[in-house]
């Protein structure tokens, strides 16, 4: 593996005390620099800070005057990649990785020929993860319809180039739903390899240990609304291009289904509230 070519960024809003549990995971020889962007943040990120000051890495911490929200905050980690870096990797400030992801997945999109690559990702219930650290195969699929575009996660790493061209659209509201698929759909529509790791090799912090900070912030009616929002406007934005493989009256029966699911969990949210 070439030395020092990878730039890790990790968009974070409010989830300092999350973020310092995961970061080790992001770390290794094969990564030149680790970008933080916090979206804007409330509370103070100074532990944070003075913990990446004490490993032995190079590190951009980014504070937005405001929050701008998932899709521009990861514009602007694009926008702050050092020059010398050749690959990209998103991680999340929930998720942590299992040792050595970063570089299975650089190995992997080279000798299957990706611009491109996504991985499983879990959320874990206490320490389940355990039971997924394993030698199996690893199993690769080939990205290649609007269906399995799905598959896809917002852990990826991805050629430099391929983010100088295509930027996270900021047109997707409030908790930007849909818009790493968004980016990952007109990836592919443009000719662009994309794969796809099956194994679980990246896993969220147990929810009920991070419901905060985040999209855990946003009233329950107004996230599931921006939900609903977010998924049509995806597939109005890429209507020709999904219609080549699939049938419109499939489609909207997908959307309605889509949106009937996200109102029953915005009623059981608000019960819950009560």
């Amino acid at each position: 593996m070439e030395e020092n070519l990878i730039s890790v960024i990790i968009p974070t809003y409010n989830r300092p005390d999350i973020l310092c549990r995961t970061l080790d995971s992001y770390i290794s020889s094969d990564v030149s620099e680790l970008i933080i962007i916090d979206d804007g943040s409330r509370v103070s990120y100074d532990k944070l800070i003075e913990k990446l000051k004490n490993l032995t890495i190079n590190f951009k911490y980014i504070k937005n005057k405001k929050n701008l929200g998932l899709p521009l905050a990861r514009n602007i980690g694009i926008e702050n990649v050092s020059k010398n870096s050749k690959f990209i990797f998103f991680g999340e400030d929930d998720v942590f990785l299992l040792k050595d992801t970063i570089k299975l997945m650089y190995e992997t999109l080279f000798k299957e020929n990706a611009d491109i690559i996504g991985c499983n990702v879990k959320y874990l219930h206490d320490n389940d993860y355990i039971k997924y650290v394993d030698n199996k195969k690893v199993i690769i699929n080939k990205i290649k319809t609007y269906e399995e575009i799905f598959k896809m996660k917002s852990i990826h790493l991805g050629k430099k180039e391929i983010y100088e061209h295509i930027e996270f659209d900021p047109r997707y509201i409030i908790n930007s739903y849909r818009e790493e698929t968004d980016f990952f759909l007109t990836t592919m529509k443009r000719g662009h390899n994309i794969v796809f790791i099956q194994n679980y090799i990246a896993f969220n912090l147990p929810r009920e240990e991070c419901n905060y900070g985040g999209e855990w912030e946003i009233n329950p009616l107004i996230y599931e609304f921006s939900t609903i929002y977010n998924n049509i406007f995806f597939h109005l934005k890429h209507f020709k291009f999904i219609t080549k493989q699939t049938s419109v009256l499939k489609i909207l029966i997908e959307i309605i289904k889509f949106s009937y699911n996200r109102i029953k969990i915005m009623f059981i949210k608000l019960k819950k509230k009560q």
